[in-house]
């Protein structure tokens, strides 16, 4: 995982540097920006061992069916015939949402003896991403484009309103907790625009990411750990995100479109550092984080 991820590096750090010494001629130059407002729904979970990785999973938590509305921007600046540097902006805040918080004594999973779920109808995500693009090919009714960047992706999630399930406990009071998600590492992908006639185009785009996790929780119930961080994540992912869209022309500058976006990103193998309240800390292992989102996003574009 360590050495694709420097290899990504290295192919963004070498364009870089291309497009420096051959520089590309700038009467092709154009700018382009793309505002979409974005309907989002998302899931994440993460799970760790116990100690001595007894049991296998010792406690999990879900974040299920976050309902989230934002907005999403995306400049793109052609360098001349073949170069295009590209980069986006997101941020959205979750209305709708439900978390289950799981301990076991046994592994796999088995004798359940905690569970509680409760409301994650707060918080916020936000995305950030910046490229470089080469047109590998640039026809009339098709165009091909390569990329290399650096995506952030975050976010923040909350948990309150708690009911206590197991054992059939009922609703119980004070829960304000939070699990803060961030991930952050070099990706590369393919864009293909397909023209189907005067006025429409279809475009499909593929990118693989190798990011690396970090996350932090906020127990505030639990008086035993530290406060405001009583525990810290990190861990190497991957992840993969595809799109769909198709643009309509409305007149030399303005296009109108719609589109969908697929991520799934996992992370595992990594660590979970539990911050005791009177300043020690212990290590155990974080199996797993998962994060899978389905954006769909209505898209105006102004060309200059």
């Amino acid at each position: 995982m360590t050495t694709m991820k420097n290899l990504l590096l290295c192919i963004l750090l070498c364009s870089v540097l291309f497009i420096a010494v051959f520089p590309t001629t700038p009467a092709t130059a154009a700018t382009q920006f793309d505002l979409f407002p974005t309907y989002r729904q998302d899931n994440f979970v993460w799970n760790k061992a116990g100690l001595n990785d007894f049991p296998n999973i010792i406690s999990e938590l879900k974040w299920e069916n976050l309902r989230i509305q934002g907005v999403k921007g995306v400049l793109k600046h052609d360098m001349g015939k073949r170069h295009f540097l590209e980069a986006s902006g997101g941020w959205g805040w979750i209305y709708s949402g439900a978390n289950q918080d799981s301990d076991y004594d046994g592994d796999n999973r088995t004798d359940e003896y905690s569970r509680s779920n409760n409301t994650a109808d707060h918080g916020n995500v936000f995305d950030l991403s910046l490229a470089l693009g080469w047109r590998l090919q640039d026809k009339p009714t098709r165009r091909t484009s390569l990329l290399a960047g650096y995506a952030i992706n975050s976010q923040n999630l909350t948990m309150t309103n708690g009911v206590q399930t197991i054992p059939p406990d009922g609703p119980f009071a004070g829960l304000n907790a939070a699990y803060k998600g961030l991930w952050r590492g070099p990706w590369l992908g393919i864009s293909h625009e397909q023209t189907l006639d005067k006025k429409w185009t279809l475009t499909t785009r593929v990118e693989y990411h190798l990011p690396t996790y970090n996350g932090e929780a906020h127990w505030n119930l639990r008086t035993d750990l530290a406060h405001p961080v009583t525990n810290n994540h990190w861990a190497n992912g991957q992840g993969l995100v595809a799109s769909l869209g198709f643009d309509y022309v409305a007149g030399p500058s303005w296009q109108f479109g719609a589109w969908v976006d697929y991520t799934n990103y996992l992370a595992k193998n990594g660590t979970d550092q539990v911050n005791f309240a009177d300043g020690t800390h212990a290590q155990i292992r974080l199996n797993e984080a998962r994060w899978d989102s389905w954006t769909f996003r209505l898209k105006a574009t102004y060309r200059f």
